[in-house]
């Protein structure tokens, strides 16, 4: 019997080579913001692909390096400053030169320097002073100047909104005035927080005021996810039909994520049915009855309604009497207030209507 190739299809983690999907157009043009030394605000929804993008780009740079920084659970500037000097020692490989370089620029921070135990890689553990964080700040960023004269640098903070949270307007003002200097460094200020992390960039009164050109992570086509799709198929010896593939990605809508996971659980199937689909969606809803659970119950009473009064209806003419009588409001203001919460949150979309984002959690909502 013929060995199938290993599952493609990754539905966790970072997506990278074969389960990758297309996004060329957004390479290229990260690229070109990155070779010509131009801040970037990179912006979705949750697991749209974003931090598989930075990667993805990364691998593929000639000219430059990227440094990664994950924020996503930071909470003080003493994280900050760990996770970075963290994430730029990778970029010299002999500890006895990283040594050098801390000992010269880092006087306001205690460091311990070891080999990380899988690459043999130098890594710096700091020890920050509770007084010296304005100074410490402008000395992590000096190490960074000095690692950079060896090759040009693309810097990723990922989740970048985390740090409106844990500094205030004095620290992002002072990380604005630092960044700015670096002017042959590109940054990535990378968040799935939308409506946080675009207000931070378009807030004429926020420090980073128009410090990135803006580049909102969209859908990915449904012509790029059978071309895709097809071809692994094909690469196994294998055919789908195209509108199954295109079932699957209705479904999903186009969600980079649920995509991946479907086609993850559909890969052993000798056949593709809509009974398996159905199963299959079934199962993925199942799986994420906790999150969507939990989630439900840190909304207050009206953001539920409010959801529900989407779900049910669309996300059309929500201000008619009869939806707002109908789902507990005594006042088209109570629903406008719950539902601006809901897109602060990042679980409703406004273009035209309002949208539920994740096809799931809806249809959950509406079997519940």
């Amino acid at each position: 019997m013929k060995k199938h190739m290993r599952n493609p299809f990754q539905s966790t983690g970072i997506v990278k080579d074969l389960a990758f999907c297309n996004r060329e157009r957004e390479q290229r043009e990260i690229k070109k913001y990155i070779e010509n030394s131009q801040n970037i605000l990179l912006y979705s929804h949750r697991r749209y692909g974003k931090t598989s993008l930075i990667f993805k780009v990364f691998s593929g740079l000639k000219n430059a390096r990227g440094v990664y920084i994950d924020l996503f659970g930071t909470t003080t500037i003493d994280d900050f400053l760990k996770n970075f000097l963290r994430a730029i020692s990778v970029l010299e490989t002999r500890a006895s030169h990283l040594n050098r370089i801390v000992r010269e620029t880092l006087s306001s921070i205690g460091v311990n320097i070891t080999l990380d135990t899988l690459t043999g890689s130098p890594t710096i553990t700091p020890v920050v002073h509770a007084r010296e964080k304005d100074r410490a700040l402008e000395e992590v960023f000096a190490v960074l100047r000095k690692l950079s004269k060896k090759r040009k640098l693309a810097v990723a903070f990922d989740e970048f909104q985390e740090i409106a949270d844990y500094g205030g307007d004095p620290f992002e003002k002072r990380l604005r005035s630092i960044i700015q200097q670096h002017t042959d460094v590109s940054f990535i200020f990378a968040g799935s927080q939308r409506h946080m992390i675009t207000q931070m960039f378009r807030d004429s009164n926020r420090a980073f005021y128009m410090m990135a050109a803006s580049y909102p992570l969209k859908r990915i086509e449904p012509n790029d996810y059978v071309h895709w799709i097809e071809g692994l198929y094909a690469k196994d010896g294998r055919s789908i039909s195209p509108s199954t593939i295109g079932d699957v990605v209705w479904r999903c809508e186009n969600h980079p994520a649920y995509v991946q996971e479907f086609f993850f659980w559909l890969w052993d199937e000798r056949k593709v049915t809509k009974e398996i689909i159905d199963g299959v969606e079934r199962r993925i809803i199942e799986r994420q009855i906790a999150e969507f659970s939990a989630e439900w119950e840190a909304l207050t009473i009206n953001q539920k309604r409010a959801l529900k009064l989407v779900a049910s209806s669309g996300g059309n003419n929500l201000f008619t009497a009869d939806k707002l009588s109908m789902h507990g409001f005594r006042t088209a203001s109570q629903l406008s207030t719950a539902v601006q919460g809901l897109v602060n949150k990042g679980l409703l979309d406004r273009n035209e209507d309002y949208k539920i984002y994740d096809p799931l959690f809806r249809r959950w909502l509406q079997q519940s």
